[in-house]
């Protein structure tokens, strides 16, 4: 039985996590739906860090515990799981958390728990906008085209891959630096966005297109909803992130002139039914996933880690026990 929980939490909204001891979480009555787990690592996802700023729609009140997600093995049985906890609000940068058993998810073999812990958040996002907010029965039969705004992103790279697996024939991939851009395993096509001015970019020779994944939004968005050529086929577009700003000013025009459906993804725009019935097809994939590069750090560092993140450079941030 574990009497002390080191666990990682927030108590004033833009300050770097303290690194704390609490005590443990009972062990689960059999007929409570929970498992226990004793966590083996958690990763900093962008929702991770909007979250411990207090600028996400689920953050929730001080004090704010940190985490969503992490890897782990249930107590007593040893058995490796992915677990979720942004549901249940307790966080999972902690030694041992108790979660409901409908989130905890065994993982593949060949998978390390780094990687997954890496890999999964932003695999997710990807894998809920295609199998929630994509209809794939007006989708081509004989293949389709999706296009990735922000493929060089740890989700966007993911998601060409997870996109190849669920029928698209053709990946295009979009974003700022060439030779990033170029790296990225299973595009077809790209197209590199003009810098600083991205209404210089050119649109008009993708060909159709059926899906669109957005994990940039703001000017580079607005531009390419705006000149993308007119097509035959109906288009989808979901967006997922907000990494190039917040809104975009979309002329009428664009949707009066294409059969376009413009649709959200994330906790809100699907259910978490939805969530719980997709997830275990996608960590089956997870093998198949070339693995971003993890830094894998120490949970009692977290103080003097935390804002030291290089994701910009494609590496993920770790933490274990």
């Amino acid at each position: 039985m574990v009497m002390v929980n080191d666990k990682s939490r927030i108590t004033t909204w833009g300050e770097a996590p303290a690194f704390t001891s609490t005590p443990a979480p009972p062990t689960p009555e059999p007929a409570s739906g929970l498992v226990q787990i004793r966590v083996l690592a958690a990763g900093v996802h962008q929702l991770v860090r909007s979250r411990a700023a207090g600028k996400h729609y689920t953050s929730g009140p001080l004090p704010h515990m940190v985490g969503v997600d992490g890897v782990g093995t249930t107590v007593p049985d040893g058995k490796r799981v992915y677990f979720i906890t942004l549901r249940s609000g307790g966080g999972s940068f902690a030694e041992v958390v108790n979660v409901p058993k409908d989130y905890v998810f065994e993982l593949p073999e060949e998978v390390s728990p780094e990687e997954a812990a890496a890999m999964v958040n932003p695999a997710m996002s990807g894998w809920m906008a295609m199998k929630a907010r994509v209809d794939m029965e007006k989708l081509p039969k004989d293949g389709w085209t999706v296009l990735i705004m922000g493929a060089t992103s740890a989700s966007g790279a993911i998601a060409a891959t997870l996109a190849r697996e669920l029928g698209a024939t053709r990946v295009i991939g979009v974003a700022r630096n060439a030779s990033k851009l170029a790296a990225v395993p299973g595009l077809d096509a790209t197209v590199v966005l003009s810098s600083p001015d991205v209404s210089a970019t050119d649109f008009s020779k993708l060909g159709e297109i059926d899906v669109i994944l957005d994990y940039l939004y703001g000017p580079p968005t607005a531009h390419l909803l705006g000149n993308l050529p007119r097509q035959r086929r109906p288009l989808q577009y979901v967006q997922v992130g907000t990494v190039a700003g917040p809104d975009i000013a979309l002329p009428g025009a664009v949707l009066r002139s294409k059969d376009v459906t413009i649709r959200g993804a994330g906790p809100g725009a699907w259910g978490f039914d939805e969530l719980q019935a997709a997830l275990p097809g996608m960590l089956a994939l997870l093998g198949k996933v070339p693995p971003p590069r993890v830094r894998v750090e120490k949970m009692s560092e977290i103080a003097k880690v935390w804002g030291k993140e290089k994701d910009d450079d494609g590496e993920r941030l770790v933490f274990t026990l």
